[in-house]
C-alpha cells in the first residue's frame, strides 16, 4: 500500500506517515511518524535465500552467524532464562512452538525442562540439522506451514518477529495456534534504546535484508494489544557472546580488518569456548497472554 506522495503506508498501523530515514545495504529503510516503527520498503522478493548455509557458519555476506553451532554455549543462559519466565505464567509445562528453531537448540533445552516441543525454521539446512539430532523441527515459513489450530500452551519468537516484512501476520498466526490463555514470548531489538539512538543508521540491528521489522515497547505492545493479547511482562534479558561474535560485529560496525582478525583467531581453542556476558540493553523482551482462561498451576 502507497500514500498519494508514493510514500508507503505503515505495514503495523497503516497510517500515511512514513518517511525515509535512511537506506543501507541497498535498502530503504522507512519510519512510520505516527507509530515509530520502522521497515524495509520494499521489502526483498525472496528472503529464504537469505538463510542459506553461510549464514549459521561464516557470516560471509555481512550478516548472519560466525559459527551457530559454537554459540550455543553462550546462548544457553539466555535461552533458560527465557523459559523460567515463560514457567512463571504456565508452570504445568504443555506443548510449546519455537518459532525460527534453527537447529533446534532452544527445543532441546525446553524438553529437558518437560516440555513437549515443536519448531519451525525457514532454512531447510538448519531444520534437518535438528532433525539428525531428534528434534522436531519442520522447514518452512510459520504462516504457511501447517500446524492445528489452538493446539499450543506457548509461542516463542525468539530474535525473529524483526525478520519479516509483515509481522502483523506472524503475531496473528501465533494466536490462532495458541489455546485459550496461552503464552506468547517475544524477543527483538529495540530501535527506542539509547544504542540505537546514539549509533542511528550504524547500529548493528539495522542489517537488511537479515532485519526488515524494527520496533520499540511501545510499538509491539501496541500490535500485540490490538490482536486480542494482553502484555504481562517486559524485561531486557543481557546474553553472552562468544568472542569471535564480539569481532564480527565490530567489524560489521567499523569495517576495520583488525577486527576481523581477531574474529580468525577466536575461533580457535580455547577462545572459541569463552562466552562474554554483554547487556547493552537494545533489545527486550515481552510476555502476552492470548485472551480467554488462564492456565497454570
Amino acid at each position: 500500500m502507497t500514500s498519494p506522495l508514493n510514500l508507503p503506508a505503515c505495514p503495523l498501523c497503516a497510517h500515511d506517515a512514513a518517511q525515509l530515514s535512511f537506506s543501507k545495504n541497498g535498502f530503504d529503510i522507512y519510519r512510520c511518524r505516527h507509530c515509530g516503527f520502522g521497515f524495509v520498503h520494499p521489502p526483498p522478493a525472496d528472503t529464504r535465500s537469505v538463510y542459506s548455509v553461510d549464514y549459521f557458519a561464516g557470516a560471509t555476506r555481512g550478516f548472519g552467524y560466525v559459527d551457530y553451532e559454537a554459540d550455543k554455549v553462550a546462548m544457553r543462559p539466555f535461552f533458560e532464562a527465557v523459559l523460567a519466565r515463560i514457567e512463571r505464567y504456565l508452570p504445568r509445562r504443555g506443548m510449546l512452538l519455537d518459532v525460527g528453531a534453527a537447529t533446534g537448540f532452544f527445543l532441546k533445552l525446553a524438553r529437558e525442562r518437560g516440555w513437549r516441543i515443536s519448531g519451525v525454521e525457514i532454512s531447510p539446512h538448519a531444520a534437518s540439522i535438528a532433525g539428525r539430532a531428534g528434534l522436531p523441527v519442520a522447514a518452512g515459513a510459520l504462516e504457511t506451514h501447517p500446524l492445528p489450530a489452538a493446539s499450543f500452551d506457548a509461542v516463542t519468537l525468539l530474535d525473529v518477529v524483526e525478520h519479516v516484512s509483515d509481522p502483523g501476520a506472524m503475531i496473528r498466526r501465533c494466536l490462532k495456534l495458541l489455546r485459550p490463555g496461552g503464552i506468547l514470548a517475544i524477543n527483538t531489538p529495540d530501535t527506542a534504546s539509547a544504542w540505537a539512538r546514539i549509533f542511528g543508521s550504524r547500529w548493528h540491528a539495522y542489517c537488511p535484508p537479515e532485519h526488515l521489522s524494527y520496533f520499540s515497547v511501545r510499538n509491539l505492545g501496541e500490535l500485540l494489544g490490538s490482536n486480542s493479547f494482553e502484555v504481562l511482562a517486559c524485561a531486557k534479558i543481557g546474553k553472552r557472546f562468544t568472542p569471535a561474535y564480539i569481532c564480527s560485529m565490530l567489524y560489521r560496525w567499523q569495517g576495520l580488518g583488525v577486527w576481523k582478525r581477531l574474529e580468525r583467531l577466536f575461533l580457535r581453542p580455547p577462545f572459541d569456548r569463552i562466552a562474554v556476558p554483554l547487556n547493552i540493553r537494545d533489545n527486550f523482551f515481552v510476555i502476552a497472554r492470548k485472551a480467554g482462561n488462564t492456565r497454570g498451576g
